[in-house]
């Protein structure tokens, strides 16, 4: 992985801290300055009400919240909003490809139509899967790790394919292009 900054969405640290996992989080991300946006903080505050654990998520040091409230950041977060969804379901996403779009960081974004509008913008949009397994192909995190943490991670109800909870090492070689 190479050093940038890398913007949060929701589900990622919501599975991450459901699963008792932010450590390996940290361990995986560690060369990298991470941020996350106050409307994810405000879907993790919801999220804890339902799900305690989630409240570890929103106090860590080693992620700072930012706002997204410059000129630039609004506009894209309204072209973001009118392409994924409402304010109830879509804000941190839409925040997160803003930020992301306008400070030119990495995205970890689960939801899969948010990850296609990101890309179709020229975001570099990730999914929590490819974080594991890049994780691992630089020596980050050892293969019989990455697949207990996957494990662990679609046991809080991460939607992963089942192929990936199984075997991620070979989910990850059958994509075209292979993750690995």
């Amino acid at each position: 992985m190479s050093n940038g900054i890398l913007v949060f969405d929701a589900s990622p640290l919501v599975h991450f801290a459901r699963a008792d996992e932010l450590k390996t989080l940290r361990l995986i991300v560690v060369d990298f300055e991470c941020v996350t946006t106050k409307a994810v903080l405000g879907e993790l505050r919801r999220g804890a009400e339902r799900y305690p654990a989630i409240w570890q998520a929103m106090d860590l040091d080693w992620i700072e919240i930012v706002p997204c409230d410059e000129l630039e950041e609004l506009y894209l977060f309204g072209r973001y909003m009118n392409r994924i969804g409402n304010l109830e379901r879509n804000a941190g996403e839409a925040s997160v490809l803003a930020w992301a779009e306008s400070h030119s960081a990495a995205a970890y974004v689960d939801d899969q139509v948010a990850c296609n509008v990101g890309r179709s913008r020229g975001v570099r949009v990730h999914r929590t899967l490819q974080l594991v397994v890049e994780a691992c192909r630089v020596g980050a995190l050892p293969e019989c790790k990455a697949q207990q943490l996957v494990q662990n991670l679609a046991d809080t109800d991460a939607r992963f394919p089942a192929a990936a909870r199984d075997d991620l090492f070979g989910w990850a070689r059958s994509l075209e292009p292979p993750l690995l």
